[in-house]
């Protein structure tokens, strides 16, 4: 059910791909939130928009560490992004969580994020972040074991297995460099995504 790290270890934009319609969990003091990971960016090697692109730092060190954990990291003073590292060990790459369709813990969601419409509580990185209850404290934490997870696609029943017709790719949001590149990737269709 839980994701291994080594299907972190791979090609990040595959891993990109293949995290849609998997499972973000965070089970902490009895309170569990599940959210079907439903949009994706790739930051890869020699990418300008990558954090590790000038090299290695105090604050994305967690980046050039071995994958499968949590790479997390503070926006605009106010919100957290979470990313999945990938690829060998030493070339600062990740996978960043964009969207999530809130699953279970739907209530506890709700409270997190003042609001009540559904398909606002995880539609974007500093959303899902914060209906998550992720900080920096998460920041380097393996995601195959512990609070934080992401399990399999096939570990809830009731949603479909995600084939390459489901999957939309186009460019990713928000940055200043590379903005050109299809590193973005959602599930066709899908009303949780942060944007078309």
């Amino acid at each position: 059910m839980i994701l291994p790290q080594a299907f972190y270890e791979r090609d990040t934009v595959s891993v990109a791909k293949k995290l849609l319609g998997c499972y973000l969990v965070h089970i902490e003091n009895g309170k569990t939130a599940i959210g079907r990971i439903v949009e994706t960016e790739a930051y890869v090697l020699n990418d300008p928009a990558c954090h590790a692109f000038r090299g290695k730092t105090k604050r994305n060190s967690v980046l050039f560490g071995s994958a499968g954990h949590a790479y997390v990291y503070l926006i605009y003073g106010m919100y957290y992004c979470f990313n999945a590292v990938t690829g060998p060990e030493g070339t600062g790459q990740a996978v960043l969580v964009r969207a999530l369709e809130p699953v279970d813990g739907i209530d506890l969601m709700r409270e997190r994020r003042g609001s009540d419409e559904l398909k606002l509580l995880c539609n974007g990185p500093g959303k899902l972040t914060q209906a998550l209850a992720i900080d920096i404290s998460f920041n380097g934490l393996p995601l195959f074991g512990g609070t934080i997870q992401i399990w399999s696609l096939e570990s809830l029943p009731g949603f479909e297995i995600i084939g390459a017709d489901n999957i939309v790719q186009t460019t990713r949001v928000g940055i200043s460099q590379a903005k050109d590149k299809l590193l973005r990737f959602y599930l066709k269709d899908n009303v949780y995504i942060s944007r078309k």
